[in-house]
């Protein structure tokens, strides 16, 4: 597993752990839990993401893209999967929801910090600065 998808997790294990605590104090035991349900939910799917487009690029580029559509597909319905049975565990669906989205955050918010998309070496800009 390369450093990128580790430091995704990281940061989804993060916020979702964030997350649940808050969510353990405010709401209680069963939200927490749908909420913890799809913060890993999601690390699954980026972690298997990660893993077919290091598979897709291993290969020529018609292989590639029937792995990554492949992929897509796959992951589509194993987050259907995963919410059947989130449901059939009797979760709020909508824990698992805001858990979903907590962790999808979380990797926008590494990919953005690592993009050079946001200047993390710097202090605060003034917006009129360089004017």
């Amino acid at each position: 597993m390369n450093a990128g998808i580790r430091g995704v997790l990281r940061w989804q294990a993060v916020a979702g752990l964030a997350g649940s605590v808050i969510i353990a104090v405010w709401a209680g035991a069963v939200l927490m839990l749908s909420l913890t349900y799809g913060v890993v939910l999601t690390m699954l799917n980026s972690f298997f993401l990660a893993a077919r487009c290091r598979r897709a690029g291993e290969t020529d580029k018609e292989d590639g893209q029937r792995l990554l559509y492949t992929g897509a597909m796959l992951r589509f319905l194993g987050v259907l999967a995963g919410l059947l049975l989130a449901y059939a565990l009797g979760l709020h669906l909508l824990g698992v929801a805001g858990g979903m989205l907590l962790a999808q955050l979380a990797l926008l918010a590494y990919a953005a910090s690592h993009s050079g998309y946001i200047d993390t070496s710097a202090g605060p800009k003034s917006i009129h600065e360089g004017e």
